[in-house]
C-alpha cells in the first residue's frame, strides 16, 4: 500500500513525480493508491487527497469557498486530507494543521512545490543544510517550522497554506482558526464528537475490519475502543523484558473488553535500538521511529494488509496540556492560581515547590525571543544545560551542543540569534507549546509512513485530524492540563469509555 502524496508546481508550471497527473488539475501528479477527489464550478476547481468524509451537499458550499478565497473553509471536512484549489488566477496548496499532510516548496524561475522534502530536493538538486541539521540536532527543529534540512527548500509550517500565482511571489495563509476560549465542560462534548467521527468515519471506508494500536495506555486503546463499536478490530501490540507488565495487563482489559484476541509481538535481542537493516527504507528527515523499526516490525505483522490501521499518535498533545499551561498563567496575569497549582502538583510527586515555581517565573519574565538569545549566547560559550529546569522551557540545549567545532557553534548560534528575532514577545507559553508539540508529532507520523510502507501497514491517526485539533485546542490549555486527573478531557468528552481506563494515572511507556 503506498504512501499517499501529491506533487506540482504554480499555476503555471508543469507537474513533475511519480505518479499519475490529476484529471482536470493540470501539473499535479497523484500518488499510485492515494483516494482523490475532484470538484469544480465556474472558474474554479478543487482536489482533495487524502482520508476525509464529504457528502455531494457540501460540494456548492466549498466552490463557493474556493471563488471567494476562503481557503481556509475548505479544511473543515472531517478527516485529514490536502487540498489544491485553482481559483482567480491563483493555486492554493495546503495540507492539515499537524504537518502529518505535509508541503514544501523552493524558488527559481517559479515556484514549485510537493509533499515530500527529500523529492523536491532531489529534483532541485537541493544538497543538506549541515547548519540547520547540527541546530536541529543542538536545540530541536521547532525553533525553525519553516526551514527543512535541505537548502533552499522551505516547509509550508502546520496550520498554514501556500497561495501561488499573486504578484508578491507565494504567500503563507493561515488555516487553523484556533480561538482557545472555552473550559472543559463547555468544549468536552464537541471534541467527543469530533473524535468519534473521525474514527467511525474510517471504519465505514474501511468496510468495518481494520488493525488497531492497543497499547494498554489511554491514546491507543480509546481509538480501538471507537472504532470496535462499529466493526472487527485486530488489535496488536509489542513486548519485551524491558516493557512495563502493567501496560501489557490494561492492553489485555482492553482487548477483552472490546472482545477481541491481543496479538502481542514478544520482542528479543533482534529488536533492539538502533538495529538498523541494509533495506530500511530512508525518511525524508530524522524520524524517532527509525530507532525502533525492528520493533515495529514485529509487532505490526498481523496487521499487514488490512485497509488500515489506527494508532494513538498525538494524544498526549490534543488531550493534555504540559507545565507550559502554568508559564501562560503567570504570562496573562493569573499569577496567584499558576502558583497554587504548581505547588499542589509538586508536593503531591514530593519535590520542591519553591524551585519550580522559580523555574516558572524565569520563563514567564524571559520570553520566547529571551530565551532564544539565552540559548544563542550559551552555545557561543559551548555550554549546554546541566539539567532540565524541571518544567517546560522556550529551548533546551542538549549535550551534543558541546560537541561542534567553534565554525558549528557561531551558525547555530545565528540561527537561534535569527529565530529570536522572528519569536513574538506577546508569544504565550502555553499556546507555543501545543502548537509546536504537534507539529513535531505530526513530523514523526509523516515519516513513519515510508518505514510502515512496505509492511503493508496503512496508518491513520484520528488525534491528529483537523476537526479533532480543533475542538480540543478550542479548549484552554490549562483547562486540558491534567492535575487532578491524567488527560481529563479523554473522559469528559467520552463518558462511554470504561472508567478502568479513563482513570489510569500513569501514561504507556510503550507508546504507538
Amino acid at each position: 500500500m503506498s504512501e499517499e502524496w501529491i506533487t506540482g508546481g504554480g499555476t503555471s508550471d508543469a507537474g513533475w513525480g511519480g505518479g499519475h497527473e490529476a484529471a482536470g488539475m493540470p501539473g499535479i501528479r497523484v500518488g499510485p493508491g492515494a483516494r482523490g477527489r475532484l470538484m469544480a464550478g465556474e472558474g474554479v476547481r478543487i482536489l482533495l487527497v487524502g482520508d476525509f468524509a464529504l457528502e455531494p451537499r457540501q460540494e456548492p458550499a466549498l466552490l463557493r469557498a474556493a471563488a471567494e478565497e476562503r481557503w481556509a473553509d475548505l479544511t473543515y471536512l472531517p478527516g485529514s486530507y490536502w487540498v489544491v484549489a485553482d481559483g482567480g488566477g491563483r493555486r492554493f496548496v495546503c495540507g492539515d494543521l499537524s504537518g502529518f499532510r505535509s508541503v514544501f516548496h523552493a524558488h527559481g524561475p517559479g515556484a514549485v512545490w510537493s509533499t515530500g522534502a527529500r523529492r523536491l530536493a532531489g529534483h532541485c538538486s537541493a544538497v543538506p543544510d549541515l547548519a540547520m541539521v547540527a541546530a536541529r540536532l543542538a536545540a530541536g527543529p521547532e525553533h525553525w517550522p519553516h526551514r527543512t534540512v535541505y537548502d533552499r527548500i522551505q516547509a509550508v509550517p502546520a496550520g498554514s497554506g501556500l497561495l501561488l500565482g499573486g504578484r508578491a511571489g507565494p504567500e503563507l495563509v493561515g488555516i487553523s482558526g484556533i480561538e482557545p476560549t472555552l473550559t472543559l465542560s463547555q468544549g468536552a462534548s464537541t471534541f467527543g464528537q469530533a473524535l468519534e467521527q473521525a474514527v467511525h468515519g474510517r471504519m465505514r471506508t474501511a468496510d468495518g475490519v481494520a488493525g488497531a494500536d492497543v497499547s494498554g495506555g489511554l491514546d491507543s486503546s480509546a481509538v480501538a475502543i471507537l472504532a470496535s463499536q462499529t466493526g472487527e478490530i485486530r488489535a496488536v501490540t509489542y513486548a519485551d523484558a524491558f516493557t512495563s507488565s502493567e501496560d501489557l495487563a490494561f492492553a489485555r482489559r482492553a482487548a477483552a473488553h472490546m472482545d477481541v484476541d491481543l496479538h502481542v509481538g514478544q520482542g528479543g535481542p533482534g529488536e533492539l535500538p538502533f538495529g538498523w537493516s541494509r533495506e530500511q527504507p530512508v525518511t525524508d528527515q530524522p524520524a524517532a521511529v527509525s530507532l525502533t523499526t525492528a520493533q515495529h516490525a514485529l509487532y505490526l505483522r498481523p496487521a499487514a494488509g488490512l485497509p488500515l490501521h489506527f494508532t494513538g499518535h498525538g494524544g498526549d498533545v490534543v488531550l493534555d496540556s504540559c507545565s507550559a499551561a502554568w508559564i501562560g498563567m503567570v504570562q496573562c496575569g493569573a499569577r496567584k492560581e499558576a502558583r497554587r497549582q504548581v505547588t499542589n502538583w509538586a508536593r503531591a510527586r514530593n519535590r520542591a515547590p519553591r524551585e519550580l515555581w522559580r523555574a516558572v517565573t524565569r520563563a514567564a519574565n524571559t520570553g520566547h525571543a529571551g530565551a532564544l538569545q539565552e540559548a544563542a549566547a550559551r552555545v557561543t560559550r559551548g555550554e549546554s544545560e546541566a539539567r532540565r529546569p524541571g518544567v517546560w522551557s522556550w529551548c533546551h540545549l542538549g549535550a551534543c551542543a558541546t560537541w561542534l567545532t567553534p565554525s558549528g557553534r557561531e551558525q547555530v548560534a545565528s540561527l537561534l540569534s535569527a529565530a529570536a528575532r522572528q519569536a513574538r514577545e506577546e508569544s504565550r507559553a502555553d499556546l507555543v507549546e501545543q502548537e509546536t508539540s504537534l507539529r513535531l508529532v505530526g513530523a514523526d507520523a509523516r515519516d513513519t509512513v515510508a518505514l510502515t510502507a512496505p509492511w503493508r501497514v496503512r496508518q491513520v491517526h484520528p488525534y491528529l485530524d483537523n476537526q479533532v485539533v480543533r475542538a480540543a485546542f478550542a479548549i484552554t490549555p490549562i483547562e486540558r492540563h491534567g492535575v487532578r486527573a491524567f488527560k481529563p478531557l479523554l473522559s469528559a468528552a467520552l463518558p462511554s469509555l470504561p472508567a478502568w481506563l479513563t482513570s489510569r494515572q500513569k501514561p504507556s511507556a510503550f507508546r504507538m
